[in-house]
């Protein structure tokens, strides 16, 4: 059928190397991600859970993701083309939820703890972002609206949160906190 590939999605395939019994996609509930992610915590399982889904729409576009430790989550969306993300995530219960819809968007996004949160939206052309977030309970929010953005975060410590809403052209916002 034509357009039935629009979309792609993608589940990092080491999950299910981790059962300890046959397991298959067919076996896991399709409600959501996050009931997918409960769903590989079962005892059938060992005890690490990482989830990844991603979503492409366009052409060029790239998504490179490391995940180590338990139950960390990552969602990309791209629409559009030559759009890139980077993730690297490390502990437990962290998050990343990402879209980028436009041209040559890209983001590098680090978190290492503990239930720390990263939203990030790209729309337009040529916009930037760097979050690193080490620690507890952290959450970073960038919105870029526009073109040729580029926002940085920097947060070590717990409970730190940052968020940057940017529309235009041309923003530069660098944020630095420690607790």
């Amino acid at each position: 059928m034509p357009g039935s590939h629009k979309y792609r999605f993608l589940l990092a395939t080491a999950i299910f190397g981790m059962c300890t019994d046959v397991c298959t996609a067919s076996d896991l509930d399709s409600n959501s991600e996050l009931a997918l992610n409960s769903e590989l915590s079962s005892a059938n399982l060992l005890s690490v859970s990482n989830l990844t889904v991603i979503n492409q729409e366009g052409g060029i576009n790239t998504v490179s993701v490391r995940q180590s430790g338990r139950t960390n989550y990552t969602s990309a969306h791209q629409d559009g083309n030559r759009n890139n993300l980077s993730v690297t995530q490390a502990g437990e219960d962290n998050v990343v939820l990402s879209r980028q819809v436009g041209e040559q968007n890209l983001s590098g996004l680090i978190q290492v703890g503990y239930e720390n949160w990263i939203n990030i939206g790209q729309y337009g052309v040529g916009n930037s972002a760097s979050v690193s977030q080490f620690g507890m309970q952290n959450s970073a929010h960038v919105e870029e609206v526009g073109m040729l953005h580029k926002v940085n975060i920097y947060q070590s410590g717990n409970g730190l949160n940052a968020s940057v809403i940017v529309t235009g052209t041309a923003t530069v916002t660098y944020i630095r906190q420690f607790d």
